[in-house]
């Protein structure tokens, strides 16, 4: 037993030499695993004098480790001496006065839980009397209980029932039945007594030994779910109870005890009845809720009350009567759910919103069934929306915008409102005229006094304006209108109109102007209805409160608002172009910050959002903005000019600056990325034709002087992601004239580029194709072949991790669908071209590859379909293909499908195998004769295929439609593969 002792503390010793810890671990390790090692842990914890904690904690770890899996080694005498050397422990540590010694509590704990395994392997059958003898240890003989052994009874009921009847812990069916069996037992006799002498407990300690007591209330509580009801819902129990609710140090505990005796599973009426009987509405209003803590725990009594009364309620079975007194008792605690909803601290709020989603649930079932309300109802609804309204506002503590000293309490408020925002969505949905009479008076009436010179709270002024914003959430599309038939304003376009010429977006507080233009975005239509409330509105984007806002995330958040109201708004932007373009001008200066990093919730850092980020929303509407300008081609290419030539000579500049200064390269980054967004304003060229307006050779030599900085910095990641994105933009605004260019870019991002790049280049590429077929043929004709050897590059490179082979995977599929949108843009000649015909074989090897990759059935699919337009495009056409089919597309058609990795009842596999028979199909539709005298006399040979069965198939692929055929072949694979 020394031994055991001084091993357990060289293991636990910080300071511990590390090869004596490993000897005394794998020592302890040796005493729990061997089969008498419980016998001298149990010696060892018995022993008097004590042996250290640690030893005995460790003693009872083993103890309870060979109860937990090896209980049925134990024979009857080893079971027996446990159970005495627990009793005698208890008896000697919880009973005897003469014990000086204070058990600490992580022993105590642990005791319990050796106790409740040694329980749930010897009741009822070996120890069935186990209650009996552990309340007899726990009462005195003179009346009354040990205070000790009371204190662990009680432990060691809660340890019991989470064993035993906790549905959130995962059980076998083994152990459901045997937990089943101990509580079927228990009912019998055992919770009887178990009941009554927690109710003698809670009488004895309430008033000396608050902890007993409320472990006893904890008992009732977590027994109550599978007990008789009748045990504690009577006179003697309840009255106790009610009584301690207004006792200080108990009330807490017996509001959640009554709230689980609320929740107990009970047929409906049963249920009903019982509530009824608890009369629990007068007991609330006698109780003293001056208290914040003890005031939350009664929101959730009722909370827990209204959301059972819900659930009865809308019970199908429940008689009219019973339904009847069901909605008066919720009728009765509807003033208490307001109350608690609008308390100002919210976690007491929170508690109730259950019950709030359950009446509303219960209204909007009945606005959907068309049954009238009643006049209670309608006043509840109308109190529900003021409150909810009410508890939206921010509340004197919590500050706006104080994400640096206290950001989690910012993010609880928001959810919060979140929450409530949907309860006032739900009242809309049942009664849309009570939700709009009062979002149109409480709003008006804010601006009304803002224009007025009454002095409100920046907190009146931020809720007006937020539920304005809502109030477009809350309805739906039909009545987001603004405009009536005869031109008059509905409610919501007159809320618009006196947001707009109230003047509110000047309040002084920064949440006003934010949520103001959150406001404008949001109703852009508006001014489609009203232009003469455009000027006023542009006027505050574009001064302080808006775009100049001296606090940093207001301004950057109106960019790009502004953005999205200035695009949206374009067929009415003309006039004010200049005006706007004037104001903005300053706006323009790009400053590259630093790159500052934070940290995900997986622990990677990213690049944090900078200012410039918001920027680029400013390019871009400037460049919308000048596009406006088409009927007067000198005075946009003079914009034009204006807002690009400080970008070009940026990168004029940039050029013989050397390039290993990150600030420097993301400066120019910046610059490459600006024009990029200018152009992305332009609209897209429906046909690319050719275009001699005078503006585009500004973006010409834009155009110019962004490959030359690409060639100069080519190896620089930041400046080739700058040029892709920059180019993208371009070709949409300047059509074939960026042609020429094309390239000298890909060559330049091709030099240097890495694999993310190709997978986001490649579909580029496509796009060019689609869009300027067929005059970007020469240009593909000439870049294919550096395309496609770079792709191949990094595809026979082995990945170095997950993350890389999941790229690589990302390549294939972008090369896959390159190819494919060739064949789309009818540029199919360019793999057949004089200057890259001996290069077809090569590309034609790697999707033949990856056209025999089960192991990926979506570039396998890809890969077929890919064959199957060269099939539509080249047979008869080009020998050299047809020799490729036959060698080596043809068979791989038959043994793919019969590879044991092939799943004919998967899904993803159900397609790759579509592409293959249509495969077929089309080489017999082309080539009809030769196609069938091959598979006669050639391939059904050589795999040995009966002539029988190779006649049936020529027969199939001729006669039979795709989908036929489809379901032909797919019987002849599977007949194959037995």
């Amino acid at each position: 037993m020394e031994q055991i002792e001084q091993a357990v503390m060289y293991a636990l010793g910080p300071q511990v030499d590390p090869n004596l810890k490993a000897q005394a671990n794998a020592y302890c390790e040796s005493i729990k695993n061997s089969p008498d090692g419980w016998q001298v842990c149990l010696e060892l914890f018995m022993k008097e004098p004590k042996a250290l904690p640690e030893a005995r904690f460790f003693a009872l770890q083993v103890l309870e480790n060979t109860l937990q899996t090896r209980f049925d080694t134990l024979d009857s005498n080893a079971v027996d001496y446990i159970r005495r050397n627990m009793m005698e422990y208890l008896g000697r540590e919880f009973v005897d006065n003469n014990s000086a010694s204070n058990e600490e509590s992580f022993i105590r704990n642990k005791v319990a839980q050796s106790l409740t395994l040694l329980f749930i392997h010897v009741y009822p059958t070996i120890w069935p009397t186990f209650f009996k003898d552990m309340m007899a240890l726990a009462k005195a003989p003179t009346g009354g209980s040990h205070e000790k052994a009371a204190d662990f009874f009680v432990r060691l009921c809660i340890s019991i029932d989470e064993e035993i009847a906790r549905l959130d812990i995962p059980r076998t069916r083994q152990e459901v039945i045997r937990n089943t069996n101990i509580k079927d037992t228990m009912r019998m006799g055992d919770v009887q007594l178990l009941a009554s002498y927690w109710f003698e407990l809670l009488q004895e300690f309430r008033s000396t030994n608050a902890n007993i007591a409320q472990l006893v209330l904890k008992n009732i509580g977590s027994y109550i779910a599978w007990m008789d009801i009748s045990l504690v819902v009577n006179d003697q129990v309840m009255s106790v109870l009610y009584e301690l609710l207004g006792d200080a140090n108990l009330r807490i505990p017996a509001c959640e005890c009554l709230a689980d005796v609320i929740s107990k599973g009970m047929l409906p009426m049963d249920k009903l009845n019982m509530i009824q009987m608890l009369n629990i509405v007068d007991v609330l209003a006698r109780l003293d809720l001056s208290e914040p803590e003890f005031v939350e725990y009664v929101a959730r009594l009722v909370n827990v009350l209204g959301t059972e009364l819900c659930k009865i309620y809308t019970e199908p079975s429940l008689p009219t009567e019973g339904k009847a007194t069901a909605w008066a008792m919720i009728e009765q605690i509807t003033p208490y759910l307001l109350k608690f909803l609008a308390n100002e601290y919210d976690d007491t709020s929170s508690a109730v919103f259950p019950f709030v989603n359950d009446m509303l649930y219960i209204l909007k079932k009945q606005k959907k069934q068309m049954q009238a309300f009643s006049q209670g109802q309608h006043e509840f609804l109308g109190s529900l929306l003021n409150v909810v309204i009410m508890k939206m506002r921010y509340d004197e503590e919590t500050d706006w915008g104080n994400d640096e000293d206290e950001p989690e309490e910012e993010a609880l408020f928001f959810e919060m409102r979140k929450n409530l925002r949907i309860f006032t969505e739900h009242i809309a949905a049942i009664n849309e005229e009570l939700y709009v009479g009062f979002i149109h008076s409480f709003a008006m009436g804010i601006m009304n006094k803002y224009k007025t010179g009454t002095e409100l709270d920046w907190r009146d002024v931020e809720l007006c304006l937020y539920v304005l914003y809502c109030y477009g959430e809350a309805l739906s599309k039909a009545s987001m209108v603004f405009v009536n038939a005869n031109d008059t304003l509905t409610p919501l376009g007159e809320l618009i109109s006196e947001m707009v010429s109230s003047n509110i977006s000047a309040y002084p507080h920064p949440s006003a102007p934010l949520q103001y233009f959150e406001n404008i975005a949001r109703y852009y239509q508006f001014f489609e209805h009203r232009h003469d409330h455009l000027p006023q509105a542009l006027s505050a984007f574009v001064d302080h409160r808006g775009l100049h806002h001296p606090l940093k995330q207001i301004r950057t958040r109106c960019w790009y608002l502004f953005h999205r109201f200035v695009k949206n708004l374009k067929p009415r932007m003309g006039p004010y172009v200049e005006h706007v373009l004037s104001s903005i001008g300053d706006l323009l200066a790009i400053q590259a910050e630093p790159v500052v990093e934070t940290s995900t919730m997986d622990g990677m850092p990213i690049p944090a959002a900078s200012t410039f980020d918001s920027q680029l929303y400013l390019f871009e509407t400037v460049g919308l903005l000048i596009s406006l300008e088409g009927n007067d081609p000198m005075k946009q290419t003079e914009y034009l000019k204006i807002v690009l030539e400080p970008l070009v000579e940026g990168i004029q500049k940039s050029l013989s600056q050397p390039s290993d200064d990150e600030l420097f390269m993301l400066q120019l980054h910046h610059y490459i990325m600006a024009i990029g967004s200018v152009a992305k304003g332009y609209p897209s060229l429906d046909k690319p034709s050719e275009i001699r307006e005078p503006w585009t050779l500004v973006f010409v030599q834009a155009t110019e002087i962004i490959l030359s900085a690409l060639q100069a910095y080519s190896q620089a990641l930041v400046i080739r992601d700058a040029v892709r994105y920059a180019f993208a933009r371009l070709i949409t605004c300047l059509g074939s004239q960026i042609l020429p260019y094309l390239p000298s870019l890909i060559n330049g991002l091709l030099t240097e580029c890495q694999v993310t790049e190709l997978v986001d280049f490649l579909p580029f590429i496509g796009l060019v194709a689609h869009k300027y077929k067929p005059m970007v043929e020469p240009i593909m004709d000439e870049l294919l072949v550096p395309l496609v050897k770079r792709v191949f590059d990094f595809l026979n490179t082995a990945p170095s991790g997950t993350d890389e082979a999941v790229l690589l995977l990302d390549l294939r599929k972008a090369y896959l669908n390159f190819i494919t949108n060739l064949f789309n843009a009818n540029l199919e000649r360019v793999f057949i071209s004089e200057r890259n015909l001996e290069h077809l074989n090569t590309i034609l090897q790697t999707v033949l590859h990856f056209a025999k990759d089960n192991s990926d059935p979506t570039t396998q699919k890809m890969s077929f379909g890919v064959f199957l337009k060269m099939v539509n495009s080249w047979a008869n056409n080009h020998p050299g293909f047809d020799i490729f089919v036959y060698n080596e597309l043809i068979p791989i058609t038959f043994s793919v499908p019969m590879s044991a990795a092939f799943n004919l009842s998967d899904g993803q596999s159900i397609l790759v195998f579509g592409e293959i028979t249509s495969i077929q199909k089309a080489m017999c539709v082309k080539q009809g004769a030769k196609f069938i005298e091959y598979m006669k006399t050639v391939f059904f040979p050589s795999i040995q295929c009966p002539p029988e069965t190779a006649e049936t198939y020529c027969q199939a692929v001729q006669q039979y439609d795709g989908k036929q055929f489809k379901k032909y072949f797919q019987s002849f694979i599977t007949e194959a593969k037995r």
